[in-house]
C-alpha cells in the first residue's frame, strides 16, 4: 500500500472514533476558587470501605421552569438489570423535596458515588447504562436519557464533582459516556405524582449546558 494510503485510512480511522459517543467528551468546567473547600465539606461521615460520606443533600437545577425543582426518582420507575444488578429508570425532578428528594455523596478511589439517602431506594446509586441511545436536544447538543438508580455499585456509577461559579457539575468517570455530564430536559412535560409535580426529564448532555449546574444544600 502507498505511503499516501496509508496516511488517509489512518486520518479516516481518527475521524471515525473522534464520531463516536464516548470517544470524544468535552473538557471538564473550570472549578470555583471554593472547590476544595466544598469537597473537603462533604467529608462529614466515616464509613468502611470508602473514604468519606456526606450527610444527606439535595440537587436543584439553577435555571428554566425547572430552577429550584429536586433530583428525585419517579414512584413510577421502570424495573431493569444492568448484567447482575437490579436497576430502576426514572430520574426525575420534583418541584417539591421529599425524603427521596436527599442523596449522599460517597468519596472512594474512581470518584463519587451518588447514594439516595432515604425512601424506597435508600442505599441505591446513580449509574450509567451504556446501552442508552443518544438523540439530538436542540441543533448543538447530543444527550440520553442513560441514567438508572442501581441496587450496588456497578462499573459505571462514579462521578467527577466539579463546583463551578455556577453550581456544582456531575461529570461521568467511565464507561461509553465518560466526559459526558448531567443535564434535564428543559422544555419536558410534567405530571402530577403523590401531590406534587415531577418530570422523568434527567440526561447525560455530551458537553456542559445550562442545565448541568446544580445547587447543592443540606436537608433539614
Amino acid at each position: 500500500m502507498a505511503l499516501l494510503e496509508k496516511i488517509a485510512l489512518v486520518l479516516l480511522s481518527i475521524a471515525t472514533l473522534g464520531s463516536l459517543p464516548g470517544i470524544t467528551s468535552a473538557a471538564s468546567p473550570p472549578a470555583a476558587e471554593g472547590h476544595d473547600a466544598f469537597l473537603k465539606g462533604l467529608r462529614e461521615l466515616e464509613e468502611k470501605e470508602v473514604k468519606s460520606t456526606s450527610k444527606a443533600r439535595t440537587l436543584s437545577p439553577v435555571v428554566s421552569r425547572f430552577k429550584g425543582w429536586f433530583i428525585d426518582v419517579t414512584g413510577m420507575a421502570k424495573p431493569g438489570k444492568l448484567g447482575d444488578v437490579e436497576v430502576v429508570e426514572g430520574i426525575s425532578l420534583a418541584n417539591e423535596a421529599r425524603d427521596t428528594s436527599a442523596w449522599q455523596f460517597v468519596e472512594t478511589d474512581k470518584g463519587y458515588l451518588v447514594r439516595a439517602a432515604g425512601g424506597k431506594y435508600k442505599g441505591w446509586v446513580i449509574a450509567r447504562d451504556d446501552r442508552a441511545k443518544t438523540r439530538p436536544e436542540g441543533p448543538n447538543l447530543t444527550v440520553t436519557p442513560a441514567l438508572r438508580l442501581a441496587r450496588n455499585p456497578t462499573d459505571h456509577c462514579h462521578w467527577k464533582l466539579t463546583l463551578t461559579k455556577q453550581g456544582l457539575v456531575l461529570e461521568a468517570t467511565s464507561g461509553k459516556y465518560k466526559g459526558w455530564f448531567w443535564d434535564f430536559g428543559g422544555s419536558d412535560p410534567s405530571h402530577k405524582e403523590s401531590g406534587r409535580e415531577v418530570a422523568v426529564n434527567v440526561l447525560l448532555a455530551e458537553k456542559v449546558v445550562a442545565g448541568s449546574y446544580f445547587a447543592v444544600k443540606t436537608t433539614r
